[in-house]
């Protein structure tokens, strides 16, 4: 099932909209954004706290359009479709890594905003990058809880199973290496790969945190090459949080 049976795109123009439904199908459904997850997936999760970046400042910190040169950004028009349902992971110690993108994660979310990036920088057509982001804020203190547990799974997940609806699926994890200028206060770059899909089953995930908040990245290119996530994105992401909770 493609990217729009669990995202809801704004309405715009025609040729917009076309650009958009093209980016959205070429994001694969992996069981660690549980997009057609059980039970709680068509349930948002709810606002708990003010988080230290309030709602309305964490809203308005997502990137848009004339943030980033040659990115563009549609933002969700439905919270309840960025993140799938609670998901057990078996074993226990992957779970940090299906925790990103589910509703119910062991460290909650007072708020979180989302977006589909379409970065075509590249001169390649076939190199367009397409990125769903989350950004999140958290209790005082949580976020580096979150980062610091993500990071310490990645030392030994490289395969996990969940079971959805009765059916069980087996996904592959690999950390990758951080290159360049640190992204934030904190990063962790890897990709999950449903092996019974080959090269369109491999996702870029990117996890940065800034301060108080997170940004999550599901990455993948055009052409379903090896993707990556271009700096500039998650570099403007990153001040615009840090600017969101000084104000």
């Amino acid at each position: 099932m493609p990217i729009p049976a669990r995202i809801c795109l704004p309405a715009g123009s025609r040729a917009r909209r076309r650009t958009a439904l093209a980016a959205a199908a070429l994001l694969p459904v992996l069981a660690v954004t549980a997009g057609c997850g059980g039970g709680g997936g068509k349930q948002p999760e709810p606002v708990k706290a003010s988080g230290a970046v309030p709602v309305a400042a964490l809203t308005q910190a997502l990137l848009t359009s004339s943030d980033v040169a040659h990115v563009q950004v549609l933002p969700s028009g439905s919270k309840s479709q960025l993140l799938g349902g609670p998901q057990k992971a078996d074993p226990a110690a992957c779970q940090p890594v299906v925790d990103q993108w589910t509703t119910r994660p062991k460290h909650p979310r007072q708020v979180y905003a989302g977006a589909l990036l379409t970065d075509t920088a590249d001169q390649d057509r076939n190199a367009k990058a397409i990125s769903l982001e989350v950004i999140a804020s958290y209790k005082a203190g949580e976020a580096g809880s979150v980062l610091d547990e993500l990071t310490a799974a990645l030392r030994t997940c490289r395969s996990y199973k969940v079971t959805r609806a009765g059916t069980t699926s087996t996904f592959d994890v690999e950390p990758v290496p951080a290159t360049g200028a640190p992204l934030g206060d904190q990063q962790v770059t890897y990709t999950v790969s449903d092996p019974t899909k080959g090269a369109k089953g491999t996702v870029l995930v990117t996890v940065v945190r800034s301060g108080d908040a997170t940004a999550a990245y599901e990455t993948v290119r055009a052409d379903h090459k090896t993707a990556a996530l271009r700096p500039a994105i998650p570099l403007k992401q990153a001040a615009k949080l840090k600017a969101a909770a000084g104000g």
